[in-house]
């Protein structure tokens, strides 16, 4: 799978969280999945889930999504599949877990 193909279907799970979030939470009705559809209806939203999923579309459209904010590697696909807002490769969140020790299990 290459990047271009790695980085669209990420982008359509952070969209899908974005539309769930605002239906269950928010009871909006969200009629269509686009990321400017879903940005507009971001507006006024001051939730932290939000607000990371948003700034995880922002990072795609600069061209550094995916990569680690340490290291600078890329994160794995399958984290950022379960994780898309993830911010540090495997390697670096194992080391900060065991930096900050257990609260961060």
């Amino acid at each position: 799978m290459s990047l271009d193909t790695q980085t669209r279907e990420i982008r359509e799970i952070i969209l899908q969280r974005i539309a769930v979030i605002l239906q269950d939470e928010y009871e909006e009705t969200v009629q269509e999945h686009s990321e400017e559809y879903l940005t507009a209806c971001l507006a006024f939203k001051s939730d932290p889930r939000l607000n990371e999923l948003r700034l995880a579309l922002n990072r795609i459209q600069r061209g550094d999504f995916g990569r680690c904010i340490f290291c600078k590697q890329h994160i794995a696909t399958e984290t950022l599949r379960t994780t898309p807002t993830a911010h540090f490769c495997d390697s670096c969140a194992n080391a900060l877990r065991k930096r900050r020790g257990p609260q961060l299990s």
